[in-house]
């Protein structure tokens, strides 16, 4: 997920909730409003309606003979003026209730049947009215008065119904006014809660990435080039991050590079210098080293020493040839050879040194090839190298094997094992680098020399140690190379 998007979650969140509260603040208000004003807005016309009407039988009742007027004579003027009158009031009294039972409000705060109810006896009042007016009978009048006084009853009672509900609409609206301010107290938390949200997904998406890189490039500036950012997202700075590990990797393997040519110049130059003064002396040895066997009588046991003496001495200026060569690629003569004449060669020309440290020094052929593609020269170098140094690290009473075998993937391995101390596991990463020893006679180049025979021949060589201390073995080192470095069989 890229860096807008999730802005893009944050603003969107931050505006659903801003339009949720403010929606829900205006629904609020509107419908606290709406709840609170109706029962004010209906109570109104039907109360006023009702106070009309029984104000109207009132008026009926005074009119008829029970008011304070008192009895009027039948036959009177008077009398048919206040019938008339009467029957003129019921009327109108109905025509309001007709009118009442028009309002919605009205059904609601009283009843459809109440009101049904109401409309029936005030038809039934009328009725009574007329019948008076025209038969003026004691009977009649008694009735009529009695059913305006069951009216009059009535319309108390619905008056009262109808002040108890706004009564309990009060109640309510005081309820709805408490669900309000909770509405409102939740969308604030809501606002909070979505605001704290957002800090986090911005520490979290933004500020402790940013964080991250900033370490990474003060400690990059500080010359850690081995130290990594750790990557945990996808986005920009992810890919920043991952760019950034790349870059970092990218420098210290030119920088690794650059100080290993410089080595490498260095260690030619040495060689050269070494070379130069011991050519002269070998040079020496060897020529007295041929005039002496060129005298001895043919039959003289003194000819084969001084043919070891010639044949090492050129084995040396082998060695020589090869330090000359450290600085710059080794070209193999890739032939095919013997293994075991090869590692048997090295254990011979070391045997006296063994002997004269009281090391034993053992040869080993499991399952290894008999025909290998390889540089016997340079193959016997490296050779040499590892059971030089196996020798001098083994004190006295050890061994030093070699150990020939076969390994999976068309490929055979040379093994140099020791019964040594073993090396410090701090220098063991080490111990390749032209240059590096922990002798106070060693120069540092032998086992550079010996990785780079090996990798020239597309092998690898590994170091365990110590490899196994209970068992007294040491350090050992393994060489696997292929059969055909070529890509053959």
């Amino acid at each position: 997920m890229s860096i807008r998007a999730k802005f893009s979650i944050i603003l969107a969140l931050l505006g659903l909730t801003l339009c949720a509260n403010v929606s829900l603040s205006v629904w609020a208000i509107r419908f606290l409003e709406r709840e609170l004003a109706w029962p004010l807005e209906s109570i109104q016309p039907v109360l006023g309606a009702l106070h009309d009407v029984k104000r109207m039988g009132e008026d009926s009742s005074e009119l008829i003979g029970g008011g304070r007027t008192g009895s009027l004579d039948p036959g009177s003027t008077r009398f048919h003026e206040h019938a008339e009158h009467v029957v003129e009031i019921e009327r109108d009294a109905l025509e309001e209730i007709e009118q009442l039972d028009a309002i919605p409000t009205a059904l609601v705060r009283s009843g459809v049947s109440t009101t049904q109810n109401l409309k029936e006896r005030s038809l039934r009042i009328v009725e009574l009215a007329e019948r008076w007016r025209v038969s003026d009978e004691d009977r009649e009048r008694m009735e009529l008065l009695a059913r305006i006084g069951e009216r009059h009853e009535l319309i108390e009672r619905i008056e009262g119904r109808i002040i108890q509900d706004a009564r309990l609409a009060a109640d309510y609206g005081d309820r709805l006014r408490v669900a309000v301010y909770t509405i409102i107290v939740v969308s604030v938390l809501g606002v909070l809660l979505s605001a704290f949200i957002a800090a986090i997904l911005v520490r979290r998406w933004i500020l402790e990435p940013v964080g991250t890189l900033k370490l990474g490039a003060q400690r990059f500036a500080q010359g850690a080039f081995d130290h990594r950012i750790r990557v945990r997202s996808r986005d920009e700075l992810g890919e920043l991050g991952r760019e950034f590990n790349e870059m970092a990797r990218t420098i210290m393997v030119m920088q690794d590079e650059r100080i290993e040519r410089e080595r490498l110049a260095a260690m030619g130059e040495v060689a050269q210098r070494t070379v130069h003064n011991l050519r002269t002396p070998l040079s020496g040895i060897r020529a007295l080293a041929e005039s002496t066997r060129d005298e001895l009588d043919p039959g003289s046991d003194l000819i084969e020493l001084q043919e070891r003496i010639i044949e090492r001495v050129d084995g040396f200026e082998g060695w020589l040839q090869g330090m000359l060569r450290v600085s710059s690629p080794i070209e193999l003569d890739l032939v095919p050879c013997d293994p075991g004449v090869i590692a048997r060669k090295v254990i011979d020309a070391h045997e006296p040194s063994a002997l004269k440290n009281g090391v034993t020094l053992s040869l080993e052929q499991t399952d290894a090839p008999a025909r290998v593609i390889a540089d016997p020269v340079h193959l016997e170098h490296a050779l040499t190298a590892l059971v030089s140094n196996a020798i001098d690290f083994t004190e006295s009473g050890g061994a030093v094997r070699v150990v020939l075998g076969s390994y999976h993937h068309g490929k055979w391995t040379i093994r140099v094992e020791d019964e040594g101390s073993g090396i410090k596991p701090d220098v063991l990463g080490s111990i390749f680098r032209p240059y590096f020893t922990t002798r106070k006679s060693g120069t540092g180049i032998g086992l550079a020399m010996v990785k780079r025979i090996i990798d020239q021949h597309q092998g690898e060589i590994s170091v365990t140690s110590p490899c196994n201390p209970d068992s007294g073995l040491g350090t050992v080192f393994e060489c696997r190379l292929p059969v055909d470095p070529r890509g053959g069989d």
